[in-house]
């Protein structure tokens, strides 16, 4: 994302078998904290 001074990280995924728990993402702000961006599923909810 260009001109925001964000750095988002790779999608991870947590499965159990073919069940989607959860999926998310980090992004890093301009002064290095990260943020989780998390989409809940399964166990989750």
């Amino acid at each position: 994302m260009s001109g925001l001074n964000i750095n988002p990280m790779p999608v991870k995924e947590f499965k159990r078998g073919d069940e989607m728990l959860a999926r998310f993402f980090f992004v890093q702000d301009p002064n290095g904290y990260k943020i989780e961006v998390l989409q809940r599923a399964g166990h989750y909810v």
